[in-house]
């Protein structure tokens, strides 16, 4: 069995509920899902997807392998953080080609 050695990072549950698209009444969103993560909660600047730049209150840090969560999805955070559902502002994938860091799939939310 092949085990994530970075188990250990991803600890927080968050409620994922991915932007399905755009439906006459707003966002269409799908059913939420649990995906475990590493959660930071800390305002910094982002760009949105339309080149804007945007605040950013936390970030919630996946496996790579995590599949898309594209901006406008809804992020609820687990109750150590507040408890609160958030927008996902930008979603983006890290790798280090050299290998001295993890790589890793991060979102930056409202």
């Amino acid at each position: 069995m092949v085990t994530d050695p970075l188990a250990s990072w991803w600890t927080w549950p968050v409620l994922v509920a991915r932007k399905i698209g755009d439906g006459p009444y707003g966002p269409a969103h799908a059913a939420p899902v649990e995906v475990r993560g590493k959660v930071t909660a800390k305002r910094k600047k982002v760009l949105a997807p339309d080149g804007s730049e945007v605040i950013s209150e936390a970030r919630v840090s996946m496996p790579a392998t995590t599949p898309l969560i594209p901006p406008g999805s809804l992020v609820t955070l687990p109750p150590e953080f507040g408890g609160r559902t958030a927008e996902v502002l930008a979603e983006q994938l890290h790798h280090d080609g050299a290998g001295r860091t993890p790589n890793f799939y991060s979102v930056d939310l409202t």
